[in-house]
């Protein structure tokens, strides 16, 4: 696992990191990217139950590509829903190595990989389904993670699945940090940094 380069406490100010998020949140700053993430739909963590796989819909899993930050919905429905729901199955529930797993679902050439999804698409499940473990990859993670010269060196090169890992690595290090109770408040805190001045170190 490549060890994520972690800034010194005299370069970045986390208090002032802390206290500026806690603002946009109390505020309701980040109330419509979380819904957008997170909220809205009608309790999408439950549609990934194993039970309730078999009768996941086009409509749900369209709901989860747009949750995940998928761009191309065109080309993701092109995916017959059986396939769409093998992929959630092997992911969420496969025994075999997390990152063989991820690999597998993050590649459109891998074994159920999907047109259309990407590095997004897997995390964004992992973490709906197990949001204290897992974390989501997006573009705004990258630049968050960049700004606090956190981001592991050498992430998208090389293996998804442990690229993944060390992405893992890096977003607990910032979870610790700024002591925040899941990977979904993770996600939030990398969006407002992604994309607001007052946040950046």
């Amino acid at each position: 696992m490549v060890t994520a380069r972690q800034p010194s406490s005299t370069s970045t100010d986390w208090a002032a990191l802390s206290h500026a998020f806690q603002q946009a949140v109390e505020s309701g700053e980040l109330d419509s990217f979380r819904r957008r993430r997170w909220q809205d739909a009608d309790d999408p963590a439950g549609w990934l139950e194993q039970d309730a796989l078999a009768k996941l819909t086009q409509s749900q899993a369209d709901a989860l590509y747009r949750g995940a930050g998928g761009r191309q919905i065109g080309r993701f429905r092109a995916n017959p829903i059986a396939d769409v729901r093998d992929a959630v199955d092997f992911l969420l529930y496969d025994t075999i190595k997390l990152e063989n797993r991820f690999e597998e679902c993050a590649l459109e050439t891998g074994g159920f990989g999907l047109t259309g999804a990407g590095r997004e698409w897997p995390s964004y499940l992992l973490t709906l389904r197990e949001p204290t473990l897992f974390a989501p990859w997006s573009p705004h993670t990258e630049r968050a993670l960049r700004r606090l010269r956190m981001l592991p060196p050498g992430l998208k090169q090389g293996h998804p699945g442990l690229c993944y890992i060390d992405l893992l690595y890096a977003m607990q290090v910032l979870r610790v940090r700024l002591g925040l109770p899941d990977f979904r408040a993770v996600d939030e805190f990398c969006y407002f940094n992604g994309r607001n001045l007052k946040a950046r170190a």
